[in-house]
C-alpha cells in the first residue's frame, strides 16, 4: 500500500500533462455517462406523454353477443386508475327489448338506448358531464339526473322522453309506462319496473344507471370513450392492451397514429453521441495509462528479478488506477446532482426526477467494473511483451 501511494506520487510529480488528462478522461466519463441515462429517461416519459389531438375513441364491437355488462365492467376497472380519471365518459349502447327491435322500425323508429358512465376508484358512476350538457343545452326538462349512488348501486330509476302536445316521443315513453299514480310514472326495462325521476326531450328513449342492467346484457355496434384532454400514447396504450385481452377479436381498437416531436430525433442523437464519448473517454483512459506502463519497462524488470508474480503486478496497477477513480468520479457525481442537473431541470421537464440514490450506485458499478474490465484487457496484454518489446511500442 506504501508502495501504491508512493507510485502515484511520482506519477503525479513527473507526468502532471498525462495526469490531469487522466482526470479529465474521469470526469468526462461521470457527466456523459449520468447525463445520457438522464436524458434517455427523460425521452422516455416525454415520448409516453405525448399527446395526440383526439379527444375521443371509438372501439368497434365486432361479436356482440362476447361484449357483456360483465366482461365490459371487467374490462374497465382494468384500466388504471390514471387513466380512467383522464375520461370525461364511457358511452355503450346495450342491446335491450323492445328498443332494439324498434330501432330499424319504417314507421316510428325509436333511438338506440344510450348509456353514459365513468370508472372511478373501481365503481361505476354516472357522467357528470353528460348530466351537465343535458341541463346547459335545456334537454332535461323536469325532474333531476340520477347521481352516483343511484349509478354505482343500480337503483331502477329513469329519465324518459317527455309526452306533451307538439313533442313527438315516438311513442316510446307511452309504450314502456306500466302504471301512472298521479304524478308519478314506472316504465319498463329488461322486465324490471324502474320510477320515473325526470323527462328530457334529447332522444326518444330513456336513461338509466348502467349498473341497472343485466350482468349479461350485451352491447351493440361501439363503445365510445370521451376524453377531458387530448388522449395520450400512455392512456392508448392502456385502453388497447386491456380491451384487446378481455375481448380478443370480439372488439376492433383503432390504430392510433400520433406523430412523434421533431425533438426526438435531437434527443436520440444527443444520447447516441453521449454514449459514445463515455466509450472514447474509457478507452483514452486506458491508453493514457498504457503510455504511463511504458514508462515503467525498468521497474516491471525490477519486479520481475525480484520475484513479484504477474498477479501482484496487475493488483498494483489496477489499484494505482482505482484509487484516482473512484473519489474522483464520486466527487464528480455529487456535483452533477447538487450543481448540474438543478440547472439542467429547467430544459428537461423529467430529467431530475430520473435519479436516485440505487441509480447513481449502479451507474458508479457500471463504470468501475468497466474501467477495470478494459485496463484488465490492456495491462494483461502489455505484460505479456517482453521488456524489448515493451521499449520498442514506446
Amino acid at each position: 500500500m506504501r508502495y501504491l501511494f508512493k507510485n502515484l506520487k511520482s506519477f503525479i510529480k513527473t507526468e502532471k500533462m498525462i495526469f490531469l488528462l487522466v482526470l479529465l478522461c474521469i470526469v468526462t466519463s461521470s457527466f456523459i455517462i449520468n447525463f445520457s441515462y438522464g436524458l434517455y429517461q427523460n425521452y422516455n416519459v416525454v415520448k409516453k406523454e405525448e399527446t395526440s389531438d383526439l379527444t375521443e375513441m371509438v372501439i368497434t364491437i365486432n361479436n356482440p353477443d362476447n361484449v357483456t355488462k360483465q366482461k365490459l365492467k371487467e374490462c374497465i376497472f382494468s384500466i388504471s386508475d390514471s387513466t380512467n380519471s383522464s375520461m370525461k365518459m364511457y358511452v355503450a349502447s346495450p342491446i335491450i327489448e323492445p328498443f332494439y327491435s324498434k330501432q330499424n322500425d319504417p314507421d316510428q323508429p325509436w333511438n338506440a338506448i344510450m348509456m353514459y358512465f365513468v370508472a372511478e376508484n373501481g365503481r361505476i358512476k354516472h357522467s357528470a358531464c353528460f348530466e351537465e350538457n343535458l341541463k346547459n343545452n335545456g334537454n332535461l326538462v323536469s325532474g333531476e339526473y340520477f347521481n352516483d349512488a343511484q349509478e354505482t348501486n343500480g337503483d331502477k330509476v329513469a329519465i324518459v322522453r317527455i309526452i306533451e302536445d307538439g313533442q313527438m316521443d315516438l311513442g316510446c315513453t307511452k309504450e314502456i309506462t306500466t302504471r301512472v299514480e298521479g304524478e308519478k310514472r314506472w316504465v319498463q326495462i329488461q322486465n324490471k319496473e324502474y320510477e320515473v325521476i325526470g323527462y328530457h326531450k334529447q332522444l326518444a328513449t330513456p336513461f338509466f344507471p348502467f349498473e341497472s342492467l343485466d350482468e349479461e346484457t350485451t352491447f351493440q355496434n361501439w363503445i365510445g370513450i370521451v376524453f377531458k384532454d387530448s388522449m395520450t400514447i400512455s392512456e392508448y396504450q392502456d385502453i388497447k392492451n386491456n380491451f384487446e385481452s378481455i375481448f380478443g377479436n370480439s372488439v376492433s381498437v383503432p390504430e392510433l397514429d400520433i406523430p412523434e416531436s421533431e425533438n426526438y430525433y435531437l434527443y436520440n442523437t444527443i444520447t447516441a453521441i453521449s454514449v459514445l464519448i463515455a466509450l472514447l473517454a474509457a478507452i483514452n483512459f486506458s491508453v493514457l495509462y498504457k503510455y504511463i506502463l511504458s514508462k515503467r519497462t525498468k521497474t516491471l524488470a525490477i519486479f520481475q528479478l525480484c520475484g513479484c508474480t504477474r498477479s501482484k503486478i496487475l493488483f498494483l496497477f489496477i489499484s494505482e488506477c482505482m484509487l484516482i477513480a473512484i473519489p474522483l468520479f464520486t466527487l464528480t457525481t455529487v456535483f452533477y446532482d447538487k450543481v448540474v442537473l438543478p440547472y439542467l431541470s429547467k430544459y428537461f421537464e423529467y430529467i431530475e426526477g430520473a435519479y436516485n440514490i440505487k441509480l447513481y450506485l449502479l451507474i458508479f458499478a457500471i463504470y468501475i467494473f468497466s474501467t477495470i474490465f478494459v485496463l484488465l484487457i490492456m495491462i494483461l496484454r502489455f505484460l505479456r511483451k517482453t521488456i524489448n518489446e515493451a521499449r520498442r511500442e514506446s
